[in-house]
């Protein structure tokens, strides 16, 4: 017999330490071994692909964190362990689905038997239009609820509208299918193990389509894993001229994705970077099993790989549309088609074939390395009908300058400011930065409604530049590569003295408005007040902040008008100008003898971050594999020469160790007869991209001595780097001063 009350006050206690322990010492055992009981009457075997697993390690865990005086103020308020749960769970391809799960739930006082599911196969079934049928196979009398502690109750009748609706917002709840008893009174562990086993027959339907559709999405991004496996596409023609193409290797993205970049070149001149995405599915635009294809920060093939699925050979058919704001997308759909069949890939109206997929062998006809050109040529072809990257024809032999054409589908893109999942955009990208960071950026840029103004100073190459990028198209929900129509970074010029720099001035010779690119995104913001627009101004104290950006903080502060002009003759200008609170302005700044302090009237009105602290071992972390390899000794050298640097304020940043390291790896990969030895390589790069910024007075003499004997244990002595050391360290002496450029 099981006394539920007794079971509810442990859960329903306030003090975390002694929730944790008693759920551990009396709801634990109890539960297991009724449970356990369950699963030998269904006759499952246990193995490393099905097992039990329990809430025991969070409530462990919890229980030691609460005992330990650092986390102990923390842990007195946790929610943690009050509900306890136990479920039968099953792996397939390192992915853990639910099969039966019991809960005590002590926020709504249940006991839930059920199966817990997550948002995407109910996307899926809504989209494929399998839902009404998934939901027909769920018991009547059994609920659907959603929610980590208290349980929402969905209608069934209502179920296919919320799916629907938590689409665009991108919720991705999860829910419970089954039944609930309360927890109260008293019970036989019979009837619970009754209703265990009546659950897990009646959701036998139900779980026939969910094991389908998990066999489905496996089946399916195998297929996909199988593509991206192969990097052995060397080159391709197109538009009569050869390319060589190298693919990188497949590296981690997101939880649900992977990627890999491929990269074009004409000689030894890089045409074109890309990347190739892989996704279970796609968090924003669907559930299924998705190929994509980027070219530039443009999407060029976006397409749902379940479409070779089937019996026998399946041609994968993709269909295409063009959107583009200012060429005929008719024409661009019939240049596009042609071209493709102009190089072997089959096209009609507008749908194009990559390849046909034998569902009997698992494999593509074509073979996995002729679908991936395909892929990779098609877009490549995309991106030059639609004018987003002009490849060379045959015939031109003079340079093509490369020009952004303006973004398309900005009505597509939603601003989102919630901060977990700028956090997790940013964290899933190449760069590393400390959550501290981006959480101050966020903060500073959000916290005021109506001003959002952030400066970036702190050494060279530390990311300020990739930061703020990264936080911009987050937002919108847009990797780091994307092209992101509302944000622009403009360079400041040191001939800026006064406003017209950014808002443009009327010229009498002209008789017409000069505009400026700040004042274009101004006036678009003015239009689009509910998305919000970034500019970055680059650099911003080579000119005197003060001078060029007095007028628009005052603006920003008094919330009154800018004048612009007098001229009644101007039509597409206002006369006078209001700053909309939907600008966000951020400026990167360096100190150096180039670049202007920065007035008080500017530091007051602007939250000032500063990016000097470099992870390394982050850093180190999300290098190319290929590099891990092979310079792991030169890295670590480095990295102890920086250290000796940073006490002294003269350290170096992300893009110089970046730079310093490709330098190394592309030596390594020449001929070995025309290599250069690794040290002398390693030395090389520390006097053109370390050395060159050492400058100081007898402060520094302490380092150059450490940088001496550091020198002199890992160089050889010939070294050129100590060569520099010694000399700076004489005029140091001689002079009271030094740096590195006579």
């Amino acid at each position: 017999m099981l006394n539920l009350n007794h079971f509810q006050s442990i859960l329903n206690m306030d003090n975390t330490e002694f929730r944790c322990r008693k759920a551990l010492d009396e709801i634990s055992p109890v539960i297991k071994r009724l449970f356990e009981r369950f699963v030998d009457m269904l006759d499952i075997q246990l193995n490393e692909n099905v097992y039990i697993r329990s809430y025991d390690t969070t409530l462990s865990t919890t229980y030691h964190d609460a005992r330990n005086p650092t986390y102990a103020e923390k842990k007195k308020v946790s929610d943690i362990g009050r509900k306890y749960f136990v479920g039968l769970y099953t792996k397939v391809n390192d992915k853990e689905y639910n099969l039966i799960t019991l809960e005590l739930n002590g926020f709504s006082q249940l006991i839930l038997i059920h199966h817990e599911i997550n948002f995407i196969p109910f996307w899926a079934w809504y989209k494929n239009e399998k839902i009404h049928s998934v939901l027909n196979s769920i018991p009547l009398e059994f609920d659907i609820l959603t929610g980590w502690k208290e349980k929402e109750k969905i209608p069934r009748e209502d179920f296919a509208k919320y799916i629907k609706d938590c689409i665009k917002p991108r919720r991705r709840p999860w829910f419970q299918i089954g039944m609930s008893l309360p927890l109260e009174g008293s019970l036989e562990e019979q009837f619970l193990i009754d209703n265990l086993l009546k659950t897990w027959n009646q959701l036998e339907q139900y779980r026939n389509y969910f094991n389908e559709e998990i066999d489905i999405s496996h089946k399916t991004y195998n297929a996909l894993m199988a593509v991206a496996s192969t990097r052995n596409i060397k080159e391709t023609e197109l538009l009569g001229r050869t390319y060589s193409v190298d693919i990188s290797s497949v590296e981690g993205y997101k939880t649900n994705a992977k990627r890999q970049s491929f990269h074009i070149y004409e000689s030894d001149q890089m045409v074109t970077k890309g990347f190739l995405y892989y996704f279970e599915f796609h968090e924003k635009f669907s559930p299924f099993q998705t190929i994509m294809v980027q070219i530039e920060g443009h999407n060029h093939i976006f397409t749902n790989a379940r479409e070779i699925l089937g019996n026998g050979i399946k041609e994968w058919r993709i269909s295409k549309s063009f959107t583009t704001q200012t060429l005929d997308n008719h024409q661009v759909m019939a240049e596009a088609m042609k071209l493709l069949n102009e190089h072997g890939i089959e096209a009609g109206s507008n749908v194009y074939k990559v390849g046909s997929f034998n569902n009997d062998t698992r494999t593509f006809v074509e073979g996995n390395e002729q679908v991936k050109k395909n892929f990779i040529d098609a877009a490549l072809l995309f991106a030059h009908a639609s004018k987003k990257l002009e490849l060379p024809t045959e015939e031109q032999d003079e340079e093509v300058d490369l020009v952004d054409a303006p973004a398309e589908n900005t009505d597509l893109l939603e601003p989102n400011f919630q901060f977990e999942e700028i956090y997790q955009t940013i964290t899933n990208s190449i760069f590393t930065f400390s959550k501290e960071i981006i959480r101050d950026l966020h903060l500073n840029l959000t916290a005021l409604d109506d001003k959002h103004f952030v400066l970036l100073s702190g050494i060279s190459g530390t990311g300020k530049t990739q930061l703020c990028r990264l936080y911009t198209n987050a937002v919108y929900g847009l990797e780091y590569e994307d092209e992101n129509p509302y944000f622009t970074i403009i360079p400041v010029r040191p001939d800026w003295t006064d406003a017209s720099a950014l808002f443009g001035y009327y010229s009498s010779f002209e008789k017409r408005y000069v505009r400026t690119e700040f004042l274009n995104v101004i006036l678009n913001a003015l239009k689009e007040r509910e998305k919000p627009h970034f500019i970055l101004l680059d650099e911003m104290n080579l000119a005197r902040v003060e001078y060029y950006l007095s007028d628009y903080l005052s603006a920003v502060e008094s919330r009154k008008e800018i004048p612009l002009h007098q001229d009644d003759h101007v039509d597409e200008i206002p006369k006078k100008l209001l700053i909309p609170p939907n600008v966000y302005l951020l400026g990167t700044i360096n100190v150096d003898e180039t670049t202007h302090s920065i007035s008080d009237k500017v530091l007051d009105r602007a939250f000032v971050m500063t990016l000097s602290d470099v992870d390394f071992n982050s850093y180190w972390d999300r290098a190319d594999q290929d590099i891990k390899e092979v310079l792991g000794r030169e890295f670590a050298m480095l990295k102890e020469l920086h250290q000796m640097l940073l006490t002294y304020e003269l350290h170096f940043g992300y893009r110089t160790m970046g730079e310093m390291l490709r330098k190394l790896f592309v030596n390594h990969q020449l001929p070995e007869e025309h290599q250069m030895e690794s040290l002398k390589a390693l030395d090389r790069v520390i006097s053109e991209k370390v050395l060159t910024k050492v400058r100081g007075d007898e402060r520094i003499a302490e380092m150059l001595r450490m940088m001496e004997v550091w020198l002199k244990e890992n160089l050889e002595a010939d070294s050129i780097s100590l060569k520099h050391v010694k000399r700076m360290q004489e005029e140091l002496e001689y002079y009271g001063a030094t740096q590195f450029w006579r």
